[in-house]
């Protein structure tokens, strides 16, 4: 009888055999994670399509679109309801808030040249979680230009009519553009969609989306949107939890921020740092979007989602629906 045994693997080729696993581990887990970050990314433009076709048929329901939802007083009560100005049946706008101060930075407005913007009303458009929030599970961002919410005439003029007539109520303004402050874009306009700031876009980031003519305004992807739908991206600047609104204080635009992302600070909904109301009300009618980009790029990191409905778009939806004009 011959006796057999049977060798073991030794320590080494243990050790060998574990390295290569955790290499093969290793290398699959960034791609893993980078198509999770992707699919985050594709769930929030989902989320955001879901909103924009609520916020239609709230249109088509209403005769009107609806106010963001903003906090009205010192306790941030942002509950996911429109707040308007006046009484329903006579709205005169949409509510201006609380004033921010450099200890509340939550502030919200409605800008007097026709725009108002805060968080999207998902409670008055019938939209229950998760369609209320982003991927990273922040408020989604809404902004609306004024005049197709009022149930009566404002007192803003048309600035693309020469003898422009008296502002009507509600939709009856969607061919109107109201005056802005612009030294770039020039004319007026309802909410202004870029590509970049004009300070910080150069001609190596016009492929982000820019468009190199009309020359006076190459930062321009569209100057006639009526409404703004938009989530703040993953580094969650500039946004609010939905769960945890003391979040704003740790997400808020410093001034170094607002340096190293000037895009996303463009869509920055809050006062920054407390500093000046009228800084926030005269940016408010312009809005990024374009590529992401990480830290590495020229063109500034940028990671926000931004969907936006022209003024043509939403009146050939109320054509079809029949309720306009």
């Amino acid at each position: 009888m011959k006796n057999t045994t049977s060798k073991g693997f030794t320590l080494i080729e243990l050790a060998v055999a574990l390295t290569i696993v955790a290499l093969v581990i290793g290398g699959l887990a960034v791609p893993m994670s980078k198509r999770l970050a992707e699919q985050q990314y594709i769930d929030t433009q989902a989320t955001l399509d879901k909103a924009m076709e609520a916020i239609v048929g709230y249109a088509i329901l209403n005769r009107r679109l609806p106010c963001p939802d903003v906090s009205t007083n010192a306790i941030d009560n942002r509950d996911g309801f429109e707040k308007i100005a006046g009484a329903v049946g006579t709205i005169t706008g949409c509510s201006i808030g609380i004033t921010g101060t450099a200890t509340n930075a939550a502030n919200y407005h409605s800008d007097p040249d026709g725009v108002s913007w805060g968080d999207l009303p998902w409670q008055t458009l019938g939209l229950a979680a998760p369609n209320n929030v982003d991927a990273w599970n922040n408020r989604l961002r809404y902004a609306v230009f004024t005049p197709l919410v009022t149930q009566v005439a404002p007192a803003v003029v048309c600035s693309n009519i020469v003898n422009p007539p008296t502002i009507g109520v509600g939709f009856q303004n969607l061919g109107c553009n109201t005056a802005i402050a612009n030294t770039t874009i020039a004319g007026g306009g309802q909410i202004d969609i870029r590509c970049g700031n004009p300070p910080t876009t150069t001609a190596s980031n016009v492929a982000l989306g820019c468009l190199t003519t009309p020359a006076a305004a190459p930062y321009q992807v569209t100057q006639s949107a009526v409404f703004v739908v938009y989530s703040m991206g993953a580094n969650g600047l500039g946004s609010t939890s939905i769960v945890n609104l003391n979040s704003i204080t740790s997400s808020a635009f410093t001034a170094a921020r607002i340096t190293k992302y000037p895009d996303e600070a463009a869509n920055a909904p809050e006062l920054d740092t407390g500093t000046s109301q009228a800084l926030a009300s005269a940016l408010r009618r312009q809005f990024v979007t374009r590529s992401r980009t990480d830290d590495t790029s020229t063109a500034s990191p940028f990671d926000d989602v931004l969907s936006f409905m022209s003024a043509s778009t939403l009146a050939a939806k109320l054509s079809n629906a029949g309720v306009w004009p």
